[in-house]
């Protein structure tokens, strides 16, 4: 067999074999060698997070409570699993950190749930009832709008177990229709569990996931929620008691 020719991968004297290696020295190893560093970029990447670090669920779950104490504003849709009344009901909410409140209802699944305006000083409710023409009056606890006023103290239910919960995890963030949010898994320690998301601007609840032994399934989501300086106090003002 003739040998091969003495050229730019051969030496002259050199064998075949040390041709195959100056070929891999100067063709393949740089193409390897660059492969290389590309992989350890990636790993350093992911080992590194890639982006943005999680916020404390802790920091999240108490400047959301605080703030869902405070004065603010929101169009709220209410969704109960196992309500009698099938269907969203789309309410008005506002509310001051005093424990005045005030709802009004704008789109309900139930004639009886429609044009109802619920106002709450603190220590007497009063509600009307703009189909019927009809005014009731009473303590807070006794004077209510049905799927809107549960959804509410639900959420003050939350906030008051998550106080003992021995999971709670942020998860990501999500664009709602509210506006951008952090979303948090709780598990609570009655076997209850919960997915909430608290606005980013706002730090309020946007929305929540409930599934609960004592709520059962509901679905709560803000449409828009703002916080309040001042709420102006026309909106919780009550009628004169009747004499």
């Amino acid at each position: 067999m003739p040998s091969a020719q003495p050229g730019l991968f051969l030496p002259r004297g050199g064998s075949p074999r040390q041709a195959g290696y100056t070929l891999f020295r100067y063709c393949a190893l740089p193409v390897l060698t660059g492969l290389a560093l590309s992989v350890v970029f990636l790993v350093t990447v992911v080992s590194c997070g890639g982006g943005s670090p999680l916020p404390d669920a802790d920091g999240l779950v108490t400047r959301a409570r605080q703030a869902w104490e405070g004065d603010w504003h929101a169009v709220w849709q209410f969704e109960w699993a196992g309500a009698p009344v099938r269907g969203p009901l789309l309410a008005e909410v506002w509310h001051a950190a005093d424990g005045r409140l005030r709802i009004e209802t704008l789109e309900a699944p139930s004639p009886a749930l429609d044009g109802l305006t619920l106002v709450a000083d603190g220590t007497r409710t009063w509600l009307y009832d703009l189909r019927q023409d009809r005014i009731q009056t009473g303590s807070d606890e006794s004077v209510t709008i049905p799927l809107a006023s549960d959804a509410l103290e639900a959420i003050d239910w939350l906030f008051l177990k998550m106080e003992d919960a021995p999971r709670i995890s942020v998860s990501g963030a999500d664009t709602l229709e509210s506006g951008m949010a952090n979303r948090l898994h709780i598990n609570l320690a009655t076997g209850d569990r919960a997915v909430l998301w608290i606005d980013n601007e706002t730090g309020l609840p946007s929305r929540v996931e409930l599934n609960s032994a004592v709520w059962g399934e509901a679905t709560f989501a803000a449409r828009s929620i703002n916080a309040l300086e001042r709420p102006h106090p026309d909106l919780f003002l009550l009628p004169p008691q009747e004499e």
